[in-house]
């Protein structure tokens, strides 16, 4: 006992608590006066929160100068508006206080760019002292979390609504199928583009087969992508097109949830499914890598089932 304490005093004395400084840019193409009149609207915020958008149930206390939330997802904590210089930038003071308590300093920045204006958002946050080792792993997920509210901001400012809404159906069985599609790897730079090349390549051989996409690896430290994207058949083809191969889906249970919206903002249900896994709703299997099955294939506006394999 008296060893853990030791190295405990000596880790935070020696080197301190571990920081992770994030700064993530969206140009939004609307005047810096409306930009910054969103921001500065504190009801605003729970409409573009990469968070609060996976914990629908979350409870959510929403005043004029902050907001502070609950939830069996999100945890618990407030966001308090603590200055702000006109069309400028807005600070806040972050406090979580479930999983754990941590505290951060965000600032998001206005420049104007053209007819446009460019939002910084930037936050530095000390993480836990126990989580060190996961320093790197944390920060990827967090900067893809502002990725994702960013975009939501944009689309909520320029358009008045983001179209991304999420459907949570809970356990339930998917039966076994059989595919044919192609099998990629690679960079995730440029991956929204390649896989759409690719499902135009599948859909020209079958345009009237189901579309889904088996995710092998999705690896935000290292940047890189392996999935494959098929079409659903009746039964085993007899001969398959160059390029392409099978794949055998077995039946099983799965945590599934129903994204309805916009293409770009389809990461918003991994990333509920990630965070669902993590808070224990569901155990999931790493038998079989997690997929989705297009319900309504409108490219640009797709219904899509996200299922992940349960224990």
């Amino acid at each position: 006992m008296q060893l853990k304490v030791c190295l405990k005093t000596i880790f935070m004395l020696g080197t301190g608590m571990p920081k992770i400084p994030i700064s993530k840019t969206q140009v939004i193409a609307s005047p810096i006066e409306k930009v910054f009149e969103v921001l500065r609207d504190v009801q605003s915020c729970p409409s573009w929160s990469p968070w609060l958008i996976v914990d629908p149930d979350c409870k959510l206390d929403v005043k004029n100068d902050y907001y502070s939330w609950e939830g069996a997802i999100c945890g618990s904590g407030r966001m308090e508006l603590v200055e702000e210089e006109a069309n400028e930038s807005i600070t806040y003071n972050l406090s979580f206080l479930i999983p754990w308590k941590s505290q951060a300093n965000i600032r998001i920045s206005l420049e104007v760019k053209g007819d446009a204006t460019e939002v910084t958002w930037t936050i530095e946050h000390s993480l836990s002292f126990f989580l060190f080792w996961k320093k790197k792993s944390i920060r990827e997920h967090l900067e893809a979390d502002y990725d994702r509210g960013l975009l939501m901001l944009k689309d909520l400012i320029e358009t008045s609504l983001v179209p991304s809404n999420l459907e949570f159906l809970g356990r339930e069985p998917s039966p076994s199928f059989v595919g044919v599609g192609i099998k990629r790897a690679g960079s995730m730079n440029g991956f929204e583009k390649d896989i759409g090349t690719s499902y135009q390549e599948v859909k020209d051989h079958y345009p009237e087969g189901q579309v889904f996409s088996v995710y092998y690896t999705w690896d935000l430290v290292k940047k890189e992508v392996a999935y494959f994207i098929g079409v659903r058949l009746d039964k085993t083809p007899g001969v398959i097109p160059d390029g392409m191969e099978l794949i055998n889906v077995p039946g099983m249970e799965v945590y599934a949830l129903r994204h309805r919206g916009a293409y770009r903002h389809l990461r918003n249900g991994w990333s509920a499914g990630r965070m669902h896994g993590r808070a224990k709703t569901f155990r999931q299997s790493k038998r079989f890598p997690p997929f989705e099955i297009y319900e309504d294939e409108n490219w640009e506006e797709p219904v899509v089932k996200i299922c992940l394999p349960m224990k």
